[in-house]
């Protein structure tokens, strides 16, 4: 007589291929599979996703996308080059291309994938955690499996544009010799979508994380244009109102996605994640590891965040300074 077939180890093969289209990122038979031989865990099926292999090949696939991108905005970057004499310069060319074509275009794209994937973080619009919850149903404390643990398409697709952009950003800054400060925080982040995805967990918060608070990341990589230190000295003088309207769009993303939004999503992430990492759900074996790094990381930047809003009220002190003389 056979012996009964192991659901930890018998899920279906994934085909090796590039993960260009949502459903690259389905499949279908997990939840088939699960059901049929497990009878303990209904998200047992969160385990399942794309091959190891398909994600490097889609990986090295946009990276070399986002390097062909960056090389054909600079192409029309030179076509208006007569505009001003800064812009007749190759090097603030080359700046304009990388903020512009790579920094915003990425971000821009991890906020639609957010936005398009919002059904599966549905349950964080309907909670309060000051309140109790608007609707019943919406994150029950015993639920923590299914946010922790249950796999997303979309989260899964997100995190691996927002793992190909930390590539690339990490070359980048290697290349303009930004700071060891920025190539950290490009491993770091890069790692937090990696494990995400390998050994994958926390999908449902990943929407907002890697998607949604990086609204105000995309207006400030325009912003960064006018930096004097990491983009073009004397742009601002060039054009002084551009600059005035990204600044203030930047401060109202700021603060509506990072001291808002951000303590109200940390707040169920952090019970979320202590309660699986205190669980003895077989889901959290291999992953307590992870699990514990990025609730740090998280805590720590949730600290940062502070120590931005101080930064951007001294700079904008300044600027309206500058305005005002």
């Amino acid at each position: 007589m056979c012996r009964p077939t192991n659901s930890t180890t018998s899920l279906p093969h994934r085909p090796s291929r590039l993960l260009l289209t949502h459903d690259s990122f389905v499949f279908n038979d997990d939840h088939k599979q699960t059901q049929e031989h497990s009878t303990s865990n209904p998200y047992l099926h969160g385990l399942g996703g794309p091959s190891l292999l398909s994600t490097i090949l889609t990986v090295a696939f946009f990276v070399s996308l986002l390097f062909a991108w960056e090389y054909v905005a600079f192409l029309l970057i030179s076509q208006v080059a007569h505009v001003d004499p800064l812009l007749q310069n190759k090097v603030n060319r080359q700046i304009i291309a990388r903020h512009v074509a790579v920094d915003f275009s990425s971000l821009v794209y991890c906020a639609y994938l957010a936005v398009t994937y919002r059904h599966a973080c549905r349950d964080l619009l309907h909670a309060s955690p000051f309140g109790g919850v608007k609707r019943a149903d919406s994150m029950r404390e015993e639920d923590f499996e299914k946010r922790v643990f249950r796999y997303h398409p979309g989260a899964q697709r997100l995190m691996v544009i927002f793992f190909v952009y930390q590539v690339k950003n990490m070359y980048d800054s290697l290349y303009w010799d930004d700071g060891l400060e920025f190539v950290a925080h490009h491993i770091l982040a890069g790692m937090a979508a990696w494990g995400g995805m390998f050994p994958g967990c926390l999908h449902f918060y990943a929407l907002f994380y890697f998607g949604f608070s990086e609204i105000s990341t995309a207006i400030l990589a325009l912003l960064a244009n006018f930096d004097p230190q990491h983009g073009i000295v004397g742009l601002d003088e060039v054009f002084p109102k551009t600059k005035l309207v990204l600044g203030g769009l930047f401060v109202i993303s700021f603060i509506v996605c990072r001291m808002i939004v951000w303590p109200y999503v940390t707040y169920y992430f952090a019970k979320d994640t202590l309660r699986a990492i205190k669980s003895d759900s077989r889901l959290a074996e291999g992953r307590r590891g992870y699990l514990w790094a990025i609730f740090y990381c998280c805590a720590g930047l949730s600290a940062i965040q502070i120590l931005f809003l101080y930064m951007i009220i001294v700079t904008g002190k300044e600027e309206i300074g500058k305005l005002m003389s």
